[in-house]
């Protein structure tokens, strides 16, 4: 593609220190999905493979292309609905949110569904191409107020957790006249591999 080949070769020089993000853009509007596609493809380390609606006859395509992050438009879009329906054709993609309200139960109700980041509604060019290295290096940038709401749940399914998994206080018991203790009571300890399987379930459920 001749588009594949300017996004490589333009400004070469930042390419070399990132890796290449092969990227697909997704929304119902035409005119949004080629305006954010043509804005991010002469990134030097930006290549679009492909700008889709979310319409299910996509699907093929975005199988085909297997992206390294996709970018999809929730301004008229059930979260749940888009990533169920990526995830079952390219598991290993990263979903970013976009034309997003930047509250609580938006950002969650991503982060619930499967996505890994999200650029706000009013974001500029900046941002989506921030947000894109972001997420291929492992980090997200949120506002304080989410950022606070997201430590405050955290903290809440920890202590939840704590109180699920702890063991039962182990007591010696005597038996009559006898002048030492007995053994220790064996109790209902929850295993390692329980205490695992626990502590999973509720990182899950802390959003």
């Amino acid at each position: 593609m001749a588009e594949d080949t300017v996004a490589r070769t333009f400004g070469g020089s930042c390419a070399e220190n990132r890796k290449i993000i092969r990227l697909i853009v997704a929304s119902p509007v035409h005119l949004v999905r080629d305006g954010l596609a043509a804005t991010l493809r002469y990134r030097a380390d930006v290549i679009v493979v492909g700008v889709v609606d979310l319409d299910p006859r996509c699907i093929a395509k975005i199988a085909e292309a297997q992206p390294d992050v996709m970018l999809v438009d929730l301004g008229q879009t059930d979260p749940a609905a888009a990533a169920r329906m990526i995830k079952a054709v390219s598991g290993g993609t990263r979903l970013v949110a976009f034309a997003l309200d930047e509250t609580d139960d938006h950002v969650f109700a991503c982060t619930a569904a499967g996505f890994c980041s999200y650029v706000a509604r009013d974001s500029g060019a900046e941002e989506f191409y921030r947000t894109l290295v972001d997420v291929m290096q492992g980090r997200l940038h949120c506002v304080p107020h989410v950022a606070a709401t997201m430590f405050a749940r955290l903290g809440r399914s920890q202590r939840k957790f704590a109180r699920a998994t702890a063991g039962p206080v182990v007591t010696r018991e005597r038996s009559p006249g006898a002048g030492r203790a007995g053994p220790p009571q064996q109790g209902n300890c929850t295993p390692a591999g329980d205490q695992h399987r626990h502590f999973q379930n509720h990182m899950h459920n802390i959003l």
